[in-house]
Parts: structure tokens; C-alpha cells; sequence
């Protein structure tokens, strides 16, 4: 018996932009510059450019390259084709 596999096509980089919610909370995966993996549940605020790198904006005032974001609400940044989520949602 054959198995179909429900795959999406990844997204390009304005499409997972366009996707990202703003003033909204958000479950936000990511790496720090120590490639340290976080997830966190957020209020998002805006997304700036500085020297020519876009940042994730919380409402906490930390600030994440869009670089480095993995995913958010869901959606798969392009930049981590396959990266699986392993963790438990228990």
C-alpha cells in the first residue's frame, strides 16, 4: 500500500515574513548567538532593520535577527528547511 505524504512547498523568506504576527503572542522558536535553542511564547512589536539585519521586535525589548528564528506560530522559517520539532507538547 502506497503512502502519500502531505508536504507544502517551504516558504521564501517574504512569504514567512508576511506571516509573522505583530502585537499579537506568538510561540517562538530560535537560536541565540550562542546557538542555543529557545521557545517562548511572546508579544511581538515590530520587525526593524539595523545595519542591514531585520530583527524580531517583543514587547520585552529583546530583539532576535530574523536570521535566527526558526519558526513561529507554526510556520517554518525557509532558512531551516526540515528542522524538526522533537519537543513534547504535553
Amino acid at each position: 500500500m502506497e503512502t502519500i505524504a502531505n508536504q507544502t512547498a517551504p516558504l521564501t523568506e517574504a512569504e514567512f515574513r508576511s506571516l509573522i504576527p505583530l502585537k499579537k503572542f506568538v510561540r517562538l522558536d530560535y537560536f541565540t548567538e550562542l546557538r542555543e535553542f529557545i521557545r517562548t511564547d511572546a508579544l511581538t512589536k515590530a520587525i526593524s532593520e539595523k545595519d542591514g539585519v531585520d530583527y524580531l521586535e517583543l514587547a520585552t525589548g529583546e530583539q532576535i535577527p530574523l536570521e535566527r528564528v526558526i519558526r513561529i506560530d507554526g510556520h517554518l522559517s525557509p532558512r531551516y528547511p526540515g528542522y524538526d520539532d522533537y519537543s513534547c507538547s504535553c
